[in-house]
């Protein structure tokens, strides 16, 4: 067969020669009901392979794969690549742990707070509090720094004027559309309510910069209602959506919340094995994987990224509502980048205006021994190249001028065939159709961060998608 491919990056070889593996070869230990040869056991309680296909190993995967094992369905978890984790990705740079993907969490965000408490993990803190510097990059280039206190005013009162409103238009922020209004804003971009605001040069770079990032795509693409949406999740608080996103990761990093949920099901899982087609037949469902391996079951889960919908042929065709979603696509053009400069920068944290390429620069971490890691979150990759070290060494120097640029790692999410595309986010007009991708279609279930009530933009409404799944499962296998 032929391979389909992301600008000349083939699926197969962003794989790198993985093998089908089972739970106890992705470091989960022994779990499971896999054999040693991958091959699937006896037909299950549906008179097919398997009772549940899930495909997909994120959060919204692991979820819903702990829920059908713990029902006592048999229950086979996909991952197309050679790890676990989806859009989350815990790895190591510079002796340190970092995280490429989604990382931070709280108790606001109530799913995933529930399952660390479940197995049993803390926190590692990573606050913005008690800054050394602070600056802000133009879209012009020129860079300003100004004080921990005015900076946060910018971006506080910003950010408060954007939501002004934010209560009424979404009073139960897990039911997205119960009020008109929500319907009515979600035919408006960021940028259309932004230019109205009133805001200061430096009050507005500050807000481009931010929602440039939750978009992954300039401000009059992103549409305003899910913005809206996310910070009436965080308790319609600037103060508490802001300790949201900035402060806590998980102990173990997100790999190992993954590798406790997966350990609890009991299920299959396996590796290296992209899904190129699935097939609805009588009372079940079969699927095809890029090897040509044919494998049914009652009811397949997809929980992959939307971007990578228009890679797999479903028979029959999806809905008219899916296949909109999947033409335009999901938001996010975003990428992760960590420079290790050799000064002690101490705490700092930058913002860069949404045509700039280093939107978010904070410390990971410092010290006079280690110098400084920074932690660098790019909106749109077509503004730097970030495997480019030259490139990247000349835009850090731009905000951090004199500082020696020792190593960089990062992740493109764009360039991934398995994700396509970065953190769940909404174009203009979506959010009001979100029901077109979280319906059923006969046996195939569909999950995901961007099929999420919430938190769709955190790791919070993956685990939420994968909960909704498994319901859905239990509903439909009886």
């Amino acid at each position: 067969m032929s391979e389909k491919s992301n600008k000349g990056l083939s699926r197969r070889k962003f794989i790198g020669g993985a093998v089908v593996a089972t739970a106890g070869a992705a470091g989960l230990g022994a779990v499971g009901v896999a054999t040693a040869s991958g091959k699937a056991l006896p037909k299950g309680a549906t008179g097919f392979d398997y009772d549940v296909i899930v495909v997909g190993g994120g959060f919204a995967g692991a979820t819903a794969t702990r829920e059908c094992g713990l029902q006592g369905y048999r229950t086979l978890l996909l991952e197309a690549r050679s790890r676990l984790g989806g859009r989350t990705f815990t790895s190591r740079f510079a002796g340190q742990e970092i995280e490429f993907g989604g990382a931070w969490v709280h108790w606001l965000q109530p799913h995933v707070w529930a399952e660390m408490q479940r197995y049993g993990l803390g926190v590692v803190e990573d606050p913005l509090t008690n800054l050394d510097k602070t600056l802000l990059m133009y879209n012009d280039g020129s860079v300003e720094e100004l004080s921990p206190e005015e900076f946060g005013d910018n971006i506080r009162i910003a950010f408060e004027k954007l939501c002004h409103d934010v209560w009424e238009v979404f009073p139960r922020p897990h039911e997205p559309m119960f009020t008109e209004r929500a319907r009515e804003l979600d035919k408006l971009s960021v940028l259309d309510r932004i230019k109205d605001l009133g805001l200061s040069r430096a009050q507005r770079a500050e807000l481009n910069s931010y929602m440039a990032l939750y978009g992954g795509e300039t401000t009059d693409k992103f549409g305003l209602a899910g913005m809206l949406k996310l910070f009436a999740c965080g308790g319609w608080n600037y103060n508490a959506f802001a300790d949201t996103e900035t402060h806590y990761r998980i102990e173990g990093g997100t790999i190992g919340l993954i590798k406790a949920m997966l350990a609890d099901s009991g299920a299959e899982v396996r590796v290296g094995v992209p899904v190129t087609t699935v097939e609805q037949i009588s009372g079940g469902v079969r699927i095809k994987t890029d090897d040509g391996e044919i494998i049914t079951a009652g009811t397949v889960i997809m929980t992959v990224p939307l971007n990578t919908y228009r890679q797999i042929e479903f028979t029959p065709a999806l809905s008219k509502g899916k296949q909109r979603f999947i033409e335009e696509g999901q938001l996010s053009k975003g990428a992760k980048l960590y420079v290790h400069v050799k000064q002690n920068l101490g705490r700092v944290f930058a913002f860069a205006d949404e045509e700039q390429p280093l939107n978010w620069v904070q410390t990971h971490d410092y010290s006079d021994e280690l110098g400084t890691i920074l932690s660098i979150t790019i909106a749109r990759k077509e503004t730097i190249d970030v495997n480019d070290v030259e490139v990247v060494t000349r835009e850090v120097q731009k905000m951090f001028p004199g500082v020696e640029v020792l190593g960089t790692a990062a992740y493109d999410w764009t360039a991934d065939p398995f994700s396509l595309g970065a953190w769940a986010a909404y174009g203009v007009g979506q959010l009001s159709r979100l029901e077109d991708l979280q319906h059923p279609e006969g046996r195939i279930l569909f999950a995901g961060a961007e099929t999420s009530n919430g938190w769709h933009a955190n790791i919070d409404g993956a685990v939420e998608s994968g909960l909704r799944a498994g319901r859905e499962a239990k509903k439909l296998l009886g």
